[in-house]
């Protein structure tokens, strides 16, 4: 039996696009025409992982079983998160693979990942042991079995980290040949000083903990140039030369050994097109040379480490300096813009290492009323992810001292929210790129604003001094200037509270549409009284007043109001919200007002009653903002014809948002939108009913029902 294997490990993870008021990913016109850069990553990397086909040996295509029964992977939570909301039958495939790969003796392609893609050496031991917790409970809910090993965001090292895993049962880890230090035979002689040149990957290490010796576990560090030319995509540029360098680096014979292959999974199919059939093909051409696929769990069974390893301490595969890339200006930056400065690395850091001190004292002062233990609840409530308001109460329950009412239940819930938000501010991929104002960053200081709102709920408000710290951190766009300008331009307008969901709905309802909301929020929406104007033509002057109400259920925030939208123009909104417990409110006197007054004067009589207005159209979410201006085009300018298909258009999506099947409706209309003059993509809300159908084709495709899959 031959004891020559290869291992292709893919660390497949993506930032949390997601915005944290709304729990979903807002469109990025950069991933265009995706509707964002997951959706994008998806169709070019993790579909043709695990559904795609490549060219035979005689240049026809085949299908082949997918590449993840066949490598060894991780997904970061966050990624595993959004593909069960937005990609369910490829997370299905993922989960699948990992079955079929774990065989009789249960020991599968996947392993754990950290909850947050968090550098942790440079996080307090209390967050490194949370964040390992959280990673590995996610994976055993969605796997179904304990993860044997875990991945570090970046490689990134140091023993107090490999304590931490150790401790909670992980077996193996991944790092980088640049990682060791010294090795020795197990447990005795003198140690030799190594490198990346001189270690051999071949087979796996032992760790063993300089402070405890129990804390123990396999560190296998993957082949250095073989994976650095799949980033580079010199490794995956053609199937028999990756083969050809994989046998390069086996000895004769059948001596136990694996040649080990790392690198962003995204390598295969986004970064570098084509990349997966490579590695399809390059498995199949070591199979023929008696060279198998393996993974780590499986080979650790089959020969334990015979060497001792130290590591060197806070260092990581993807920076040379050590962990500089996250905390200075080190000199890692981007090759296309080399005369930008990274100086703003370091206080962004200060910035928010100062933060979560002050929101962890917030937290400890608070949670200690409520919570036996505030940091073992700490632990457990990555259980109120996917909880609803029930499990919720069971959870507390569980954790609290005493018991506790609503209010306290409420107050709870929040500071552990705050506690999420708080760690998902250090995502490594903030520090990573060229500037404070990139996408990456921006989703952090989100992160920042949420848990900012929360402390000031639970009365503690700490952002003036935060954005202060802020300044320090100088953008290399002169427009920017530094990090308060761009907290202050480009992260504060993306929040969205109770109120503002609530006038999103509303302004949506006003004009027939049905607001899509994301999972985070719900918004209620009573019946409500319209009136009409006649006016100058071309004006559409129109009310509505209704009572609402909207909850936000992972802190269980509530909030109810009566609703008054006024339309003066095609395109011009205003929007009061009043508390319901201000008292009655009568909706006729509002339209008495209306019908009396001009436009001016009756928006001046409600600014005086109910305050300002703060919402127009400026408050529908941005993904809707768009394709509403885009629905709202003004008849005069699309002619009759058009402006009558339009119409039909919206109904049909509105429809679909409602509930229904209007699958034939849509794809008659994409399909007619050229003979009146309409690109199909730039029809309102086109990209989102292309996810529509796309959801329904793969519910179909992955069905037993042949005459849904005939229609």
């Amino acid at each position: 039996m031959s004891h020559r294997h290869v291992c292709v490990h893919g660390c497949f993870d993506q930032p949390p696009r997601e915005n944290p008021w709304l729990g979903e990913v807002e469109r990025e016109d950069s991933a265009f025409p995706f509707h964002d850069w997951n959706c994008r990553i998806a169709e070019e990397c993790y579909g043709p992982m695990v559904l795609g086909v490549r060219a035979g040996c005689d240049g026809s295509v085949i299908a082949y079983d997918d590449l993840l029964r066949r490598m060894s992977f991780n997904f970061g939570p966050s990624l595993l998160d959004w593909l069960e909301r937005r990609r369910s039958s490829l997370l299905r495939r993922v989960l699948e693979a990992d079955k079929a790969s774990a065989g009789s003796d249960g020991l599968g392609n996947a392993i754990a990942q950290p909850y947050c893609h968090a550098i942790l050496p440079l996080m307090p031991r209390r967050d490194k042991e949370t964040l390992v917790r959280w990673g590995l409970a996610d994976f055993e809910t969605r796997f179904g079995r304990k993860a044997k090993g875990l991945w570090l965001p970046e490689t990134a090292v140091d023993d107090e980290t490999l304590e931490v895993l150790a401790a909670e049962g992980v077996e193996f880890t991944i790092l980088s040949s640049t990682q060791a230090a010294a090795v020795r035979a197990v447990g005795a002689g003198a140690w030799t000083q190594t490198s990346s040149e001189i270690l051999d990957p071949k087979l796996p290490y032992l760790w063993v903990s300089p402070h405890d010796p129990s804390r123990r576990l396999a560190v296998f560090f993957f082949h250095q140039r073989l994976s650095d030319g799949v980033v580079s995509g010199e490794t995956v540029a053609d199937a028999s030369g990756f083969a050809d360098a994989v046998l390069a680096r086996l000895l004769p014979g059948n001596a136990a050994q694996m040649v080990h292959v790392a690198s962003d999974g995204e390598c295969y199919g986004h970064r570098h097109p084509g990349a997966e059939r490579v590695l399809a093909l390059t498995l199949d051409l070591l199979a023929a040379e008696s060279v198998t696929p393996i993974n780590h769990s499986r080979f650790l069974r089959l020969f334990p480490p015979p060497l001792e390893v130290k590591v060197r301490q806070r260092t990581s595969w993807s920076c040379p300096h050590g962990l500089g890339r996250w905390e200075r200006d080190c000199g890692c930056r981007s090759s296309r813009l080399p005369d930008w400065k990274q100086e703003w690395r370091a206080p962004l850091r200060d910035a928010l290492d100062r933060l979560a001190r002050r929101l962890d004292s917030l937290y400890e002062d608070e949670a200690g009323r409520f919570f036996a233990d505030p940091w073992a609840a700490r632990d457990a409530s990555v259980l109120l992810l996917r909880a609803d308001a029930a499990a919720s109460s069971r959870f507390l329950a569980a954790h609290a001292k005493r018991p506790l009412c609503a209010e306290d239940e409420a107050r709870a819930l929040r500071l552990l929210a705050l506690q999420r938000e708080r760690l998902a501010m250090f995502n490594s991929c903030a520090w990573f790129f060229d500037d404070p104002s990139g996408a990456e960053t921006l989703s952090v200081l989100q992160r920042a604003a949420r848990a900012l709102d929360l402390a000031r709920a639970l009365g503690e408000d700490a952002e003036e001094a935060f954005v202060e710290r802020l300044t320090a951190a100088r953008s290399n766009l002169e427009g920017f200037g530094d990090g308060a300008r761009i907290w202050r331009r480009l992260v504060a307008p993306t929040r969205v509270d109770l109120p503002r969901a609530v006038a999103h709905a509303a302004l949506l309802d006003h004009l027939g549409l049905a607001a899509r909301l994301p999972p985070a929020l719900t918004v209620e929406l009573g019946p409500a009284f319209r009136a009409e104007k006649m006016g100058l033509s071309g004006r559409d002057r129109t009310l509505s007043v209704r009572p609402a109400g909207a909850t936000r259920a992972d802190a269980r925030e509530t909030g109810a109001w009566h609703v008054i939208v006024h339309r003066c123009d095609r395109l011009d909104f205003a929007c009061w919200l009043a508390p319901r417990e201000g008292g009655t409110l009568d909706p006729a006197e509002i339209g008495g007002e209306m019908f009396r007054l001009d436009d001016d004067a009756f928006r001046a009589a409600m600014d005086e009653r109910f305050g300002g207005s703060r919402f127009g159209l400026d408050a529908v979410l941005g993904d809707e903002r768009a394709e509403l201006a885009a629905a709202l085009a003004p008849e005069a300018g699309l002619g009759p014809e058009r402006a009558v298909f339009l119409h039909r258009w919206t109904d049909a999506v509105m429809a679909v948002r409602r509930g229904g099947r209007e699958d034939d409706s849509l794809l008659e209309l994409l399909y007619r939108a050229p003979h009146h003059g309409f690109l199909p993509e730039s029809l309102p809300w086109a990209r989102e009913q292309e996810d529509v159908l796309h959801e329904r084709l793969e519910e179909v495709l992955t069905g037993d029902d042949p005459a849904a899959l005939s229609r």
